[in-house]
């Protein structure tokens, strides 16, 4: 009897190349942060670690385009956009090029206060999690508001909701709660490291901005092209939504707990 399901010849070519495209995936988001979302109708506090104003009294945050793409059945697959992020490079985006509209977005740093379980381990519970927060321009211009009634986000702590399965996943209502002194709340989140030094463990703040440039993974145009025939099992074609991202962005199955 034939195994008609096994995979020969070229197409265990282009098997070998979609494990390794996916092994050097996770290798890449391996120590990335998680992205804060919440499901419809959920609610959820938080506290900005970042989000200053500048001389003119407006929110400045690190901003690029993005792509989110539906692969292999899932949304939630991000890539930065280097043809609109750097429009005088040149470069072109191979996304764009096959009818998906990236989002400008803008990038916080906030402290997520739920209680979150882990699916793995029962036993295990996190809480006050540091998380990326990435704002489309609706979402950005609400907290813009916010940031030039309070100067800045930037200690503020947020009752956040979302209304609506098509609203933004970091939700659509930003209810302000307080705000505190930076230098207070660098001294209640800590966490636990090593001292390279000394190799004792040592307490440290955790109430620090995420490391963009590490957080988000930059490919210019040969190198996206060349990553998205690998995740798409070798083909020539570039995976092609022809539209923009999933309504209210769903959530980040990135990395499960």
């Amino acid at each position: 009897m034939a195994f008609t399901f096994l995979k020969t010849g070229a197409e265990s070519a282009k098997l070998a190349q979609r494990a390794a495209a996916e092994a050097e995936q996770r290798k890449l988001e391996q120590g990335k942060m998680y992205r804060f979302w919440m499901k419809e109708k959920e609610e959820a506090r938080i506290t900005f670690v970042d989000g200053d104003l500048n001389s003119e009294g407006h929110l400045v945050p690190p901003r690029y385009y993005e792509h989110n793409l539906n692969l292999n059945g899932t949304w939630n697959n991000f890539f930065l956009c280097p043809e609109k992020t750097n429009p005088d490079s040149n470069d072109s985006c191979p996304i764009c090029e096959s009818g998906d509209r990236p989002s400008l977005v803008a990038l916080f740093t906030v402290i997520d206060h739920r209680q979150i379980q882990s699916t793995k381990d029962k036993s295990k519970v996190w809480k006050d999690q540091k998380k990326l927060l990435v704002a489309k321009t609706q979402t950005y211009e609400m907290l813009n508001k916010h940031a030039m009634k309070r100067g800045g986000l930037a200690g503020c702590t947020f009752d956040a909701s979302r209304v609506g399965d098509k609203s933004a996943s970091v939700g659509s209502m930003f209810e302000f709660v307080e705000k505190h002194d930076i230098e207070e709340l660098k001294k209640v989140y800590q966490i636990e490291k090593v001292d390279p030094k000394t190799n004792a463990k040592v307490k440290a703040t955790n109430f620090t901005p995420a490391n963009y440039d590490a957080e988000i993974v930059f490919r210019n145009g040969e190198d996206l092209r060349k990553h998205l025939k690998n995740v798409d099992g070798g083909g020539d074609e570039i995976p092609s939504n022809g539209s923009s991202a999933a309504p209210g962005g769903g959530p980040d199955y990135s990395k499960e707990l």
